[in-house]
């Protein structure tokens, strides 16, 4: 087959046209080819510096999990060792329990002795404060009965009560309040101060040669006569012998002169019986005191008068009324303690022999 050459030039400057732009292509492909290792360089670049970073994060993360690893042996090895001291603590712990308890059971037998002592020394304290008390009652008592001295015996009682007061033991209660019904009774019957009277009976004494007699009978014819031998023998003997009743009332002095001495002497039988603690010749010789002064005195003088007085006084003072019973007390308390004594047992016969069955 045979081209047309017209055709051949024609159509060749139409494929040549495209030719002219190769060169553009090219450096656009260049372009693109170095924009594209640009691009695979720097993603190079970036993949190393990844790389890199990786590297060393990978490096951080070892070297922390290896820190992480040795704080964590650390930490085991502190475990251990707290697991050691907990276990020596626990030792400890159980030792001083039982040490403890040791010290728990001696101080319960501590409490148990100490218990047993205070009420053994409660014991003898009480027994001590007893006898005291029983001491103080008897005293009291006997000091009434045999001297009839109710201010000693107010105090003894007083004493008495104050000791029984500090017994612990309740069952002595009732023994306190009998004896104080027993010190109300003395308290009730006991006279003022002893010193006050024997202070008024000396007075009155040394008031007694000073004191007015009464004035003599008038004097009669028949007695002014010159009397007789016989006579004048019985007057002599009738002052010096005179028998009369005794009574409760006075009979008049032979001579008036010797009033005095026998007002004297009846206050000091007044003192007398009242520093023995005899009621009863004090009141008596009181009474013939009294009887002297009216018999014997002037009855309007003043110093009389204020001596009978005086003496009523004494005698208001001292008025006898029912005397106090006593010992109640005192019986009561003994009864208690041969009570709550305890009653030691009988040897056996084989300890007390000694031989054996």
């Amino acid at each position: 087959m045979i081209e047309d050459p017209a055709k051949e030039t024609t159509t060749e400057p139409a494929l040549r046209k495209p030719r002219g732009r190769v060169p553009g292509l090219a450096a656009l492909a260049v372009i693109v080819a170095i924009v594209a290792l640009a691009v695979a360089a720097w993603s190079v670049w970036r993949l190393q510096q990844f790389a890199h970073s990786e590297e060393a994060a990978r490096k951080q993360d070892a070297a922390t999990i290896a820190s992480l690893q040795s704080q964590l042996a650390a930490g085991n090895q502190q475990a251990q060792a707290g697991t050691h001291r907990i276990a020596t603590l626990e030792t400890g712990v159980d030792d001083l329990r039982a040490t403890a308890q040791g010290l728990g059971r001696r101080v319960a037998n501590l409490e148990t002795a100490f218990t047993n002592l205070n009420g053994q020394q409660q014991s003898g304290r009480d027994t001590l404060l007893l006898n005291d008390a029983e001491m103080l009652l008897r005293t009291g008592q006997q000091r009434y009965d045999l001297f009839h001295d109710s201010v000693s015996a107010l105090k003894a009682y007083s004493q008495a009560i104050e000791v029984l007061a500090q017994v612990q033991n309740p069952a002595y209660a009732p023994v306190r309040a009998s004896a104080t019904t027993e010190r109300d009774a003395l308290a009730a019957a006991a006279p003022p101060s002893r010193q006050a009277a024997l202070d008024t009976l000396s007075r009155l004494r040394s008031k007694s040669a000073a004191l007015v007699l009464a004035n003599s009978a008038p004097v009669s014819a028949s007695s002014t006569a010159k009397p007789g031998f016989w006579s004048r023998v019985g007057h002599t003997f009738s002052g010096i012998v005179r028998v009369s009743r005794d009574n409760d009332s006075a009979a008049p002095l032979a001579d008036p002169r010797l009033a005095p001495q026998a007002l004297a002497l009846d206050l000091a039988q007044a003192q007398e019986a009242l520093l023995a603690f005899d009621e009863t010749d004090y009141r008596d010789a009181l009474q013939r005191a009294d009887a002297l002064l009216a018999a014997q005195y002037d009855p309007k003088d003043a110093d009389v008068k204020d001596a009978r007085a005086q003496i009523a006084s004494l005698l208001a003072q001292r008025a006898s009324g029912p005397a106090p019973q006593l010992g109640g007390a005192l019986a009561q308390l003994q009864s208690l303690r041969a009570a709550q004594t305890p009653v030691a047992p009988a040897p056996s016969a084989s300890t007390g022999s000694g031989v054996k069955p």
